[in-house]
């Protein structure tokens, strides 16, 4: 029997996908939260636990956080979000709030999506695309990725899912980190050894966390380190990379293409040259969105739960 009633803020959505398995809790109590849904006061007042799942994004967003900072008793949220770099977050921490994140849930499909643009920018996909349009023939000779060095920036779950996929792909991992710890299956470089390390990298992939160390690590200096045909991606966050260095790269060729998911700011104005920069894809920071994502993050969460009620650690526990 559980010694105490655990209150757990969920969605409305999340909690019709998974009432049985909630149900079956003891000493669970659900309050839920939905669009045009005002939470009463006495159910904020005893709000234990939160999950800021992948439905509560983006409209549920504001109401979600206010009613959860809102909750005096909070003292675990677990958010879909592998980088919790927003500033609400540490809000949450500095209130002794437990933290947990979605960390690996979507490596693998990231992952998948940074293999689609280096295959696709070796392949002069986007040139191909634009003259398929205008309906021309038009033959070119393709960059090949076996042989090639792969500079991954961050060493996490999706780092290290993108070296596995890159090593299937005949190409050789180098790490970049803040320091090698020695395990590390592949070369490290230290991170602020960054404009040096991308010298012969014919692919730099950034996935790594923002931090005030790591806003703006990407700055021109590594831009112009970089070869003429090395392809240039981004999957961590817009802010790590001086955008308006990136696109003179990518205008004056010294750089080969660059596969972009994330922006600063986002949405990315309609405005911004950034669209049009020669041998570039960009998606909407929908890289780890797949049919699985939402799933595994919920498993993750459930397994946190799980190990809450247990008392025992939290995976992916922020500061822990």
């Amino acid at each position: 029997m559980a010694d105490r009633t655990e209150v757990l803020l969920l969605t409305a959505a999340t909690h019709a996908r998974h009432r049985d398995r909630i149900e079956a809790l003891d000493g669970v109590h659900v309050v839920e939260i939905d669009t045009g849904v005002t939470v009463a006061p006495a159910d904020v007042a005893a709000l234990t636990m939160a999950f800021f799942s992948h439905d509560a994004w983006p409209a549920l967003a504001p109401n979600f956080m206010a009613v959860a900072l809102d909750a005096p008793q909070l003292r675990w949220l677990h958010t879909m979000s592998a980088g919790v770099d927003h500033p609400v977050f540490q809000t949450f921490v500095d209130r002794g709030v437990r933290l947990t994140t979605s960390s690996g849930a979507s490596a693998e499909p990231i992952a998948g999506t940074v293999m689609m643009y280096l295959l696709a920018l070796s392949r002069q996909l986007p040139r191909l695309a634009a003259a398929q349009a205008r309906h021309e023939w038009a033959p070119g000779r393709y960059l090949d990725l076996a042989g090639r060095e792969l500079l991954i920036v961050g060493w996490g779950p999706i780092g290290q899912a993108i070296a596995r996929l890159g090593v299937a792909l005949g190409m050789h991992p180098v790490i970049v980190r803040r320091s090698a710890r020695g395990d590390e299956p592949h070369p490290v470089r230290p991170i602020d050894q960054l404009p040096d390390a991308v010298r012969t990298a014919g692919a730099v992939v950034v996935a790594v966390p923002l931090t005030d160390d790591t806003r703006g690590v990407v700055d021109a200096a590594v831009f112009e380190a970089m070869a003429a045909d090395a392809l240039f991606v981004n999957v961590g966050r817009g802010e790590l990379v001086d955008q308006t260095a990136l696109l003179e790269a990518l205008r004056s060729g010294s750089i080969g293409g660059a596969g972009l998911d994330v922006f600063d700011p986002e949405p990315l104005p309609a405005d911004d040259p950034l669209w049009d920069a020669p041998n570039t894809i960009i998606t909407p920071h929908c890289s780890g969105t797949t049919d699985t994502t939402s799933a595994n993050v919920d498993e993750l969460f459930f397994d946190n739960l799980d190990r809450l009620l247990r008392g025992v650690d939290l995976r992916n526990e922020i500061g822990r």
